[in-house]
């Protein structure tokens, strides 16, 4: 494939990654996690819950937040979000290296 066309391949694919950064919904990074407890009562289990939570580093330290089961459920789909943003952004950056090297001149090397 001639080098034009790889390079107009890659802008094209550049910018529909542009078009889903652009179109993105809420994101958050971190976790969430719905947890139940069993306690022992009498000569039986009781389960308590289930309790949701968002879990995620703050200037290096870990921060929980309780959620209601509205709040856990929009979590999620902002975490999704952020995964799947990450991973456009991943890709964009290995376009813009490969066109980059493609289309500038490099360091002359030293003939000996």
């Amino acid at each position: 494939m001639p080098k034009s066309l790889r390079i107009r391949g890659m802008k094209v694919d550049y910018q529909r990654l542009c078009q889903q950064l652009a179109a993105s919904k809420w994101i958050c990074q971190g976790s969430v996690i719905k947890r139940t407890y069993q306690r022992t009562v009498g000569k039986g289990q009781k389960t308590y819950g289930p309790y949701y939570s968002w879990t995620r580093k703050v200037d290096n330290k870990t921060v929980t937040v309780a959620l209601s089961l509205a709040q856990y459920h929009a979590m999620q789909a902002a975490l999704a979000n952020y995964r799947r943003l990450e991973g456009i952004l991943d890709r964009m950056r290995q376009l813009s290296e490969q066109a980059i090297f493609a289309t500038t001149r490099g360091v002359a090397k030293r003939n000996r």
